[in-house]
């Protein structure tokens, strides 16, 4: 109950910060762009309306601009939170959710088209999210990327994570109840998304085959184990009740054995039937 209130909470926040960003239905200059933007006109909507926030001019590309890692991920259907100087480990074949550091503000007259940096997909990461972002969007990006090497990779708080480009439609026609995308969208937060519910199953198949054959070795282990105490065990009975019967042939004048021999012989028996009952343990525990 006080998590829901929590969330209910941050979401009209988020709700709130979404609401105070300008979203131009046209661009009112008199040479409009057509086409794909290049970085000189993304700069400009970037500097008049904040269409990405913040803006770094650095990752800003001949036609594009690199998004980067946020500070909220999920990995194995645990949300984490990620700051500066931490860093997210994908092993093999694991699934990781990852929110981006940027929030992307869309005039009614652009949309945007994005995919994982050439760099990482030779890491071995797919990129599974929808390539097109709607005209009007407002809001940070979350997407799912899977690492199908067979290595971990590891990527870090700010690390530029995906490349954008930014198309020009055609004209806005306010009219029209499909072109307005309903802004803010109905989710503004990343659990909003349901992160938690996304797992790889071919991680999770191979880990529990993992732990199959560790299960499995460790069993093996205790057997082998067990029956090293059984012959250790046998080995030392057996030369207690050779001791035993020696000092009968040593004092041959004595019509009975001596007090410890009796007891040797007596300890030597309950050794034994120990021993018989740990070989029928170790018989039935290799049944199963």
């Amino acid at each position: 109950m006080e998590r829901e209130k929590g969330l209910e909470s941050e979401r009209a926040k988020e709700f709130q910060r979404l609401a105070e960003y300008v979203c131009p239905d046209n661009d009112d200059r008199e040479s409009r762009p057509v086409g794909v933007l290049l970085s000189d006109e993304i700069q400009h909507y970037a500097a008049h309306f904040k269409m990405i926030d913040p803006f770094k001019e650095e990752n800003l590309t001949a036609a594009g601009y690199e998004l980067t890692v946020g500070d909220e991920y999920s990995l194995g259907g645990e949300t984490k939170t990620l700051a500066e100087g931490e860093e997210i480990r994908i092993d093999a074949f694991q699934v990781a959710i990852i929110k981006t550091g940027e929030t992307l503000n869309l005039p009614r007259f652009l949309i945007a088209r994005w995919n994982i940096r050439v760099r990482w997909a030779y890491e071995g990461l797919l990129w599974v999210g929808g390539p097109q972002v709607d005209p009007g969007w407002v809001g940070h990006l979350c997407c799912p990327i899977y690492n199908l090497s067979d290595k971990t990779v590891t990527l870090r708080y700010g690390d530029p994570i995906a490349r954008m480009d930014f198309v020009t439609t055609t004209p806005f026609n306010g009219s029209s109840a499909r072109h307005q995308y309903k802004r803010p969208p109905k989710r503004t937060l990343f659990v909003d998304y349901k992160p938690e519910s996304l797992k790889s199953a071919l991680y999770t198949e191979a880990r529990q085959r993992i732990n199959d054959i560790r299960d499995e070795m460790q069993k093996r282990v205790g057997t082998v184990e067990s029956l090293v105490a059984t012959f250790m065990g046998a080995t030392v009975t057996a030369v207690a009740i050779l001791i035993a019967v020696l000092a009968f042939f040593v004092a041959p004048e004595r019509k009975s054995l001596p007090l410890w021999a009796l007891v040797n012989l007596a300890l030597s028996g309950l050794s034994l039937f120990f021993l018989f009952l740990i070989l029928l343990a170790v018989k039935s525990q290799n049944k199963k």
